[in-house]
Parts: C-alpha cells; structure tokens; sequence
C-alpha cells in the first residue's frame, strides 16, 4: 500500500499546484486559498521527513515547476515549496509552515512577480513583504542565509517590466542592508542584454522556462548556492 500512498501525495502536490494562474475574484486572492497546497506538503513531511538544515526553495511557480530541482541541488540537500500562483504575501503567510520548521541553512528566495501583476503592487511594498519575511527566519534561524533571486522579464509580463526593475533595485538594497542576505540576477540566463527572450529560454507561455532555461539558472544559481554553504559551514557544524 505504500507506494499507492506515495503516488496519492504527490497527485495531490502537483495536482493542486498545477494551477498557476490566480482569479481576481475576493476569494481567490484569500491568504488561505493555497490551503490544499501546503497540507500536502505537511503530509509529505509527515511521512517522510526532510533534512534539516538543508537548502530551501521558496517562492511561486517559477520554483514549483523546476521538476529536477531536488536531482540538481542534490549535494545540500534541496527541499523545493515552491507552489502555485503565489505571492509574497502567500509565502509570509506560510512561512511556518513550509519555511520556518525546516531551519534551513540556505534559502533561495524566488517570488514578486504576481504581486506587481495581479495586485498592482510597488516596488516598496514587494521588497518590504520580503524584508518582514527575513527579519522573522533570522529571529529563529540567525545563522540562516538568503539568496535573493531576481524577478524574471518574462515576455509576457513586458508591461511591469519598469517596475519588475525598480523591484530588483530594492532587492539589492535589501542584500545592502540585511545580514546574510544576496541578490542573484537570473535574467541574463533567460534574456539577452536588450530583454529579449534567448531563443528556447521559455515554454509557450513566455513566462515560465523552459527545460533549456532551467539549466541557464542553475548555471548562476549552483555557485551562489555553494558560496552559501561555504559561508555557513562553520555555524551549522556545531
């Protein structure tokens, strides 16, 4: 029976996260409605408990979809939350559930993208969701570390790309000012240096990469990963 009951979670993990593009409807846009989601997850946990202190993946679809993810950071190890149309507001309201129980060593921070899109939001508020999100890990995880990923210019999101920018610019203000904390551009993997899409970078919704786009930002990524694992390596081998 078990391998029917592993196949059920997991179903239910993708099955779930599956849809990626939010309603605009009041009740749609409730902080609990990725509920589903993340109980999912906690039966995953439950059943199968990952490492502590590993690397994490937090953020909206962009990392839910990275099928591979836990295959190419495997030497960590990796947990991957990511989970559907979220936004930072999501990922704060979750955070202990699927942030703060995992004390991770490293975190790879990847979500804003929805906020500008659906809720109209500003650069200020996006970056000041993820600074509230950091000051609560560091208060019971200080030796934690965050790597900050950039907002990805999709194609299909060219009309908040201004603001996407002015975003990152806050992000990297935020690796300025916060202890622990680095910004990590991943666009240079997925677009050229006018903003154009490299050829085979995104799938057919010219917002989420594509198999060939994965491995360009774990080309960026995997070296920041181990810049912070090496940075951590004397605290978390008390």
């Amino acid at each position: 029976m078990r391998p029917i009951f592993w196949l059920v979670l997991l179903c239910t993990v993708v099955g779930h996260a599956a849809k990626d593009a939010p309603a605009t409807s009041a009740a749609s846009d409730s902080p609990t409605r990725f509920d589903k989601d993340i109980l999912a997850f906690e039966a995953l946990d439950k059943a199968n408990p990952p490492p502590q202190h590993g690397l994490l993946l937090t953020g909206a679809s962009t990392f839910r979809r990275w099928t591979d993810a836990l295959e190419v950071f495997k030497a960590y190890p990796a947990i991957n939350r990511g989970f559907g149309s979220s936004k930072t507001t999501d990922v704060l309201h979750y955070m202990d559930r699927i942030t703060l129980p995992y004390h991770p060593r490293v975190i790879a921070y990847h979500c804003g993208s929805n906020d500008l899109n659906y809720d109209k939001a500003t650069a200020a508020e996006v970056a000041g969701r993820v600074r509230t999100y950091w000051s609560r890990v560091r208060a019971e995880n200080p030796d934690c570390v965050m790597i900050l990923l950039s907002i990805t210019r999709a194609p299909s999101r060219r009309a908040f790309w201004e603001e996407m920018k002015k975003t990152d610019a806050e992000f990297q203000k935020i690796a300025q000012t916060e202890k622990g904390v680095t910004f990590l551009d991943i666009n240079p993997a997925l677009n050229l240096p006018d903003g154009e899409p490299r050829e085979g970078a995104y799938v057919k919704d010219n917002l989420h990469p594509s198999e060939q786009g994965y491995k360009a930002i774990a080309k960026l990524l995997l070296p920041a990963v181990a810049q912070a694992w090496q940075q951590t390596a004397s605290a978390f081998s008390k």
